[in-house]
C-alpha cells in the first residue's frame, strides 16, 4: 500500500523509467541521505495458525512491508557492503547467517564434524545452545553505527548513509480499512528490510573475540549461537571454560541491550557411545516386519546410505570449487598424485628445468 504503483507495472516499464530510479539511488548514496519516504513501513499482523483464538494479540506475527524503492536502494547498498566485508575479511568465519554458500545444513555440518572428531579421541563435549529474545528489535543505533566506524571501517558520506538509514525511521499498523497513527522506531534493525540482518551480524561482530579468549568453539546462525568444548572423562575442569564464557556472553549481551533467553537455552553432554532412532516406523505407520522397499519408493527416497553418499559428495565438490565455507574448505586435505618421473626407473634419462640433461633417479 505505500508503493505508487504496483511492482509488476514498474517491471514492464522499467525501460522507461531505469534513468530515473538510477538517479534516486545514486543521489542518495552521494548524499548519505535515504529519503523520508523510504523509511516508512507498514504493519499487517498475520494469526500465527489458524486454530488459534483472533482476539489474543500474542497470537499474531506483525508483517513489516516497505515500499520497493527502498528495497532496491537497499539491495544496492547491501551488495557493495558484503564484498567490502569479503575483501577485508572482515565477516565472521563462523557466523554462516545470510551469506552466500552458508546455510544452516553447512553449519550444522561443521559443528558435527567437530563433536565426532572429539568422541573418536575419547572425549566428552558440551554443547550449550543459547537462544537470545527478539534480537532484531533491540539493536541499538548508536552502538550498530559505533560498530560500522570502528570495526568495519565505514566513514564519510558512506557512514552518513547509514545513520540517514536508521535514524528517522517511522511505522504503523493497517488492519482491513484502518491504520493507526505513525509511531517512531527508535530500535533494531528495520523488519522486512534487505539490510538489516546483514547489520545484526555486524552488531554482534565482537562476541567472536569474547569467545575465542576463553579457548571455547563456536559456531552462529543469525542470532543463534552453539557454543561447545571437550575434554576427556579426566580432564572435565576445562568445562569451567564454557562456564566463564557464558558469563562474559551475557554481561556483553547485557551491555548492549541483547537479552539471554535462559528459559530456551540448552545443554547437550555428547560422549562416544553412539546411539541412532528409526523414526520411519512412526512417519508411515509401518510394522516392523514389513518390506521397507516398496514403503521408500512411495516416499521416493534413495537408500539411506545412498542419501548419505550423495550429501559428501555434493559436500566435497562446492568444497573443491569454492561454493563452499571457509570452514569446511579448511577441514579437506588435497591428495596429490606423485609426479610421473618419480615412477621412472634409475638410468632413465630426466629434462630438468634447466633445460640440462642428466641421468639417475629423480631427488
Amino acid at each position: 500500500m505505500l508503493d505508487p504503483i504496483p511492482s509488476k507495472l514498474l517491471k514492464e516499464v522499467l525501460p522507461e523509467v531505469i534513468d530515473p530510479l538510477l538517479t534516486i539511488i545514486n543521489s542518495s548514496l552521494l548524499l548519505g541521505y535515504v529519503p523520508k519516504s523510504f523509511k516508512l513501513a507498514v504493519i499487517k499482523p498475520l494469526i500465527k495458525k489458524p486454530q488459534l483464538d483472533p482476539k489474543e494479540l500474542v497470537n499474531y506475527r506483525p508483517i513489516s512491508n516497505l515500499p520497493f524503492l527502498s528495497k532496491i536502494l537497499e539491495k544496492v547498498v547491501s551488495s557493495q557492503l558484503y564484498s567490502f566485508l569479503e575483501k577485508n575479511g572482515i565477516c565472521e568465519d563462523f557466523q554462516s547467517g545470510f551469506r552466500p554458500y552458508h546455510s544452516t545444513e553447512t553449519a550444522l555440518l561443521r559443528v558435527t564434524n567437530d563433536l565426532l572428531l572429539s568422541s573418536d579421541r575419547g572425549c566428552i563435549s558440551l554443547l550449550v545452545l543459547l537462544d537470545l529474545s527478539a534480537a532484531f528489535d533491540t539493536i541499538d543505533h548508536t552502538i550498530l553505527l559505533h560498530r560500522l566506524e570502528h570495526f568495519v571501517g565505514i566513514n564519510g558520506s558512506a557512514l552518513a548513509w547509514f545513520k540517514s538509514y536508521l535514524y528517522d525511521r517511522h511505522q504503523f499498523v493497517a488492519v482491513n480499512e484502518e491504520v493507526s497513527y505513525h509511531s517512531q522506531v527508535q530500535y533494531g534493525v528495520p523488519q522486512g528490510s534487505v539490510l538489516g540482518p546483514l547489520l545484526f551480524t555486524l552488531y554482534m561482530l565482537p562476541l567472536g573475540d569474547i569467545i575465542r579468549k576463553h579457548g571455547v568453539s563456536f559456531h552462529c546462525y543469525a542470532d543463534d549461537t552453539q557454543l561447545y568444548i571437550s575434554s576427556r572423562p579426566g580432564e572435565t575442569y576445562q568445562f569451567e571454560k564454557l562456564t566463564e564464557c557464558i558469563v562474559d556472553i551475557k554481561n556483553w549481551m547485557t551491555s548492549n541491550f541483547l537479552l539471554l533467553n535462559s528459559e530456551k537455552t540448552e545443554v547437550l553432554i555428547i560422549g562416544p557411545k553412539n546411539s541412532a532412532c528409526n523414526n520411519l516406523e512412526l512417519l508411515t505407520r509401518t510394522r516392523k516386519y514389513d518390506h521397507i522397499s516398496p514403503v521408500l519408493s512411495t516416499l521416493h527416497w534413495i537408500p539411506i546410505k545412498h542419501c548419505i553418499d550423495f550429501k559428501i559428495l555434493l559436500i566435497t565438490y562446492k568444497a573443491l570449487n569454492g561454493l563452499a565455507p571457509q570452514y569446511l574448505n579448511e577441514l579437506l586435505l588435497h591428495y596429490s598424485l606423485p609426479h610421473p618421473l618419480t615412477l621412472l626407473q634409475p638410468g632413465i634419462e630426466l629434462l630438468v628445468s634447466s633445460g640440462q640433461r642428466r641421468t639417475g633417479p629423480p631427488d
